[in-house]
């Protein structure tokens, strides 16, 4: 059985190594990059003293700082040094729902934040928007203070110059934001960029750019910057990752900043917003305060049930593909996933007949430490892995292909079978199934609700589909909604199909799939 209380301690992390330790400082549970703690590569850190990990003295003091710690306390980040030399920053929370043990984590220091070629926007030579929050997240424990300024119009204004000079303008701006001297600068959205500075040493961004724009003959009214610190009465891991969900409607133009009189009262409001959206929601997930409904996916050309999805479902929210969007923004979905798996598979086991697929966010297959959380589920019950499937979601793009290979593959060797959800809806699809070895494709709807509509579209998908097929790979097409749409999808190849014309989906799990059988047809995951 899951430890939920542990999901919600961790559900904000955002280090190398988390565990828990109880009231005697023994170590209980451990994820992450543990062999990069230890001086003995083949150390054991479960069931040792946590103080062990440590020099004597801030052995003594990690203990100190854990055993200090009342009901909902937190506390850190503190800088110790591990027992081989090396320095790491510590943090520590203790939840009324996990009794006496208490959520750790630690995390390398000296890792000055990197702007490669990977996160440089080619534009400004500033650090794309995530490397930007990448900088802010690392300085965070250093109590810094993030400047977001907005320039409207500076796109058009571009488009209207010669390309050569409009390059020259955006080059010129981020040399003018790198010379204001900030720890970290990145362009965040089209007119909109991004410092972090000491607390107190706010560069003059507006300025800056003002005077560049000035020397290449713009001037551009309704500039507007707004400070955020990003200290908070939540650790700083949580205010970042609220921070990056704002920053992400801030560098859309969101009408709750861009015009506002007091842009950083606004600001402020929906970062606090934004934190207490998240900690409600994570509080759901470790409650596990959330039910599925099951919808059929069936053979296409026996009318036998397949198997079926589940699909989450959060009392208040209407919407759940925005609160699973909010979930992946703010980096909950990965204790979202775990907890989901454990109640599939609590599911399947008492359903002996039942045959169902869970979704991952491909962040989470991507993830080594959560996803270690999530197979290590999977693999105690490998014995349902011919009842269960697993569909990795396209929501979040997946960064670390090779990474994420590994994990499915991990799970296939286990027994289960592993798909690639909403393929076509992103621009990443094809590169995915390049990358990653699996057993079904699930098509988008807006893909299939196309067919019929262009022979060019038409021919597209069945090529995709007749590619699957010779890859050993079965196709499912979503979205089938009335009759006209299930003969295209059967005419283009697809294997299986879903939709509200198949079956809705239901808050009760079919009792078998024998029940929707045909006479003479062998039932089989196609």
């Amino acid at each position: 059985m899951v430890n939920t209380a542990r999901l919600l301690g961790f559900a904000f992390a955002n280090a190398d190594l988390l565990f828990e330790i109880d009231r005697d400082g023994t170590v209980i549970f451990a994820t992450g990059a543990a062999s990069e703690f230890v001086k003995n590569k083949n150390q054991q850190i479960v069931g040792s003293g946590a103080a062990r990990l440590f020099e004597p003295s801030d052995g003594v003091k990690f203990v100190t700082y854990a055993k200090a710690l009342s009901e909902g306390d937190r506390a850190g980040p503190i800088r110790l040094k591990l027992a081989g030399g090396r320095d790491v920053t510590a943090s520590f929370c203790h939840l009324p729902q996990n009794g006496a043990n208490i959520s750790c984590t630690l995390t390398r220091t000296g890792q000055r934040q990197s702007f490669g070629t990977s996160r440089t926007d080619p534009g400004t030579g500033l650090s794309t928007k995530d490397g930007f929050l990448a900088a802010a997240s690392a300085m965070a424990a250093d109590g810094a203070e993030m400047m977001l300024v907005n320039v409207p119009g500076l796109e058009e204004a571009c488009a209207r110059l010669p390309r050569p000079k409009a390059d020259a303008l955006m080059k010129a701006i981020g040399a003018a934001v790198e010379e204001a001297g900030p720890k970290g600068a990145g362009r965040v959205g089209d007119g909109s960029f991004g410092a972090i500075a000491e607390e107190g040493k706010k560069p003059c961004l507006v300025e800056c750019i003002a005077s560049v724009l000035k020397k290449g003959g713009l001037v551009l009214k309704g500039m507007t910057e707004t400070a955020v610190s990003l200290k908070g009465d939540l650790s700083p891991g949580q205010r970042l990752l609220a921070v990056r969900h704002v920053v992400a409607r801030f560098s859309s133009g969101d009408s709750g900043i861009e015009g506002c009189k007091d842009l950083s009262a606004a600001f402020e409001n929906m970062v606090g917003e934004t934190q207490a959206r998240a900690l409600a929601l994570t509080n759901t997930v470790a409650d596990g305060a959330f039910s599925f409904a099951y919808q059929p996916v069936v053979d296409l050309a026996s009318g036998t049930l397949s198997h079926c999805e589940a699909l989450a479902r959060f009392e208040d929210s209407v919407n759940t593909g925005e609160t699973i969007a909010f979930a992946e923004a703010l980096g909950i979905s990965n204790a979202f996933d775990v907890a989901v798996a454990a109640k599939i598979l609590s599911v399947v086991e008492q359903n002996p007949k039942a045959r169902v697929a869970l979704n991952l966010s491909g962040n989470t297959v991507s993830t080594p430490m959560t996803f270690g959380l999530v197979a290590g589920l999977l693999a105690k019950k490998r014995s349902l892995a011919p009842r269960v499937l697993v569909e990795v979601t396209e929501s979040a793009e997946i960064i670390d292909l090779a990474n994420a290979n590994l994990a499915i593959q991990g799970l296939r060797s286990m027994g289960y079978k592993v798909g690639l959800d909403d393929f076509g809806a992103g621009a990443a699809s094809f590169q995915y199934l390049h990358a990653f070895d699996v057993d079904f494709v699930k098509f988008d709807q807006a893909l299939i609700r196309k067919l019929g509509s262009a022979p060019r579209e038409d021919m597209l998908v069945a090529g995709l589909v007749k590619l699957c097929g010779e890859l050993n790979v079965t196709t499912v097409a979503e979205g089938i909604e009335n009759a006209a749409i299930k003969k295209r999808v059967l005419a283009a190849g697809f294997q299986l199909g879903q939709g509200y014309f198949l079956g809705k989906p239901s808050a009760q799990l079919p009792d078998a799939p024998s029940a929707h059988k045909r006479k003479g047809v062998q039932e089989s995951w196609a």
